[in-house]
């Protein structure tokens, strides 16, 4: 797809909130399927599962719930589960920085294959985190305490790898999350560095952007990045609890705190019990719309952009509102940039 050569930001309003305690507890990561789907990546102490979700939520909680996967070192087991992609084929792919592996699950949760080793050689990791596709198809991995990006085939053939370890310019440390866009190039969330790094298919250094802090273009430990196919990149900052959306050149335009509701699955649950309706009426209502712990953020070909909302159990939706703007709508680059317009 092809970028346009602008856009009218009209606004990012809140769409919906999807979830709730006991059915998508510690979602850290989503992944799109057919028909609306989602499969929700859920991780806590002792616990690693996949819950099938719907963007049109559920109607009411039952005891008929979809999922998958469970808590082990078997095949198609967790431990420490970080990402999950689904593939061109609709198979599933999740990394787990506690076995050190990439599993490929079908669409129903049955084992297909798995690849990686604790190591740092050729073709092995030391806690692989986020995962991307880039456009031929094939997987980039964060291998996080290896400070390295490394490229495989979608059937675990080792390809390429970049990176080194450090704080200078373009040197890795914890890399978290990953993105690819369609023109091959690598987005990195340096966790350790409280930046963001776009890099070549060949690991040249393009742009760095973000510094520590908590003000704007600011980190405190990034986790996942996702870029949507206008160059827009947004960016889950774990430690201050939001997500942050940049233009394709790095500049800040937009910030996500959290505007949660509750969820129809919620609300119909709060319905039939009084205890809890109690107890929400006695609190801070205001408190409970803000973003905890996001790990990662994901933007759909509709641009709804789906951020799971760790610490509150349930994920929160926002839908992109703009123009796509062509040569004729959108200015050459001024020499003293200004909104006033006279």
């Amino acid at each position: 797809m092809t970028r346009p050569h602008g856009i009218l930001r009209a606004g990012f309003p809140h769409l919906t909130t999807l979830g709730m305690r006991r059915v998508t507890n510690f979602p850290t990561d989503i992944s799109f399927g057919e028909d609306e789907k989602l499969y929700i990546l859920m991780r806590s102490e002792g616990v690693a599962t996949i819950r099938i979700w719907s963007v049109n939520d559920m109607e009411e909680l039952t005891d008929e719930l979809e999922g998958f996967s469970t808590y082990g070192t078997e095949d198609g087991q967790f431990i420490w589960p970080v990402n999950i992609l689904t593939g061109p084929n609709g198979d599933l792919f999740v990394s787990d920085e506690y076995t050190n592996r990439i599993t490929r699950l079908d669409n129903e949760g049955n084992f297909i294959s798995k690849f990686g080793e604790q190591g740092s050689g050729t073709g092995q990791f030391d806690g692989p985190t986020g995962i991307a596709f880039d456009p031929s198809g094939n997987l980039v991995v964060a291998d996080s305490k290896n400070h390295r990006i490394q490229r495989y085939t979608i059937d675990g053939e080792y390809l390429q790898s970049f990176g080194h370890y450090g704080n200078e310019e373009g040197q890795l440390n914890l890399p978290w999350g990953i993105e690819v866009d369609e023109n091959d190039d690598v987005y990195v969330a340096d966790w350790g560095n409280n930046r963001v790094h776009v890099f070549t298919s060949d690991g040249n250094l393009k742009n760095t952007f973000g510094s520590t802090g908590s003000g704007d273009a600011e980190f405190q430990r990034p986790t996942g990045i996702s870029v949507d196919s206008h160059g827009d990149i947004y960016v889950a900052d774990w430690g201050n609890n939001r997500v942050l959306q940049f233009n394709k050149d790095g500049d800040q335009v937009w910030s996500f705190r959290g505007d949660a509701t509750l969820s129809k699955v919620a609300r119909n649950y709060m319905l039939t019990n009084a205890v809890p309706n109690r107890l929400r009426e006695s609190g801070r209502l205001e408190d409970e719309r803000y973003i905890r712990r996001p790990r990662s953020v994901r933007v759909d070909e509709k641009f709804r952009l789906f951020i799971p909302d760790y610490e509150s159990y349930r994920v929160q939706v926002y839908q992109k509102d703009f123009i796509e703007l062509d040569e004729t709508q959108f200015a050459a680059p001024l020499r003293n940039p200004t909104l006033e317009v006279t």
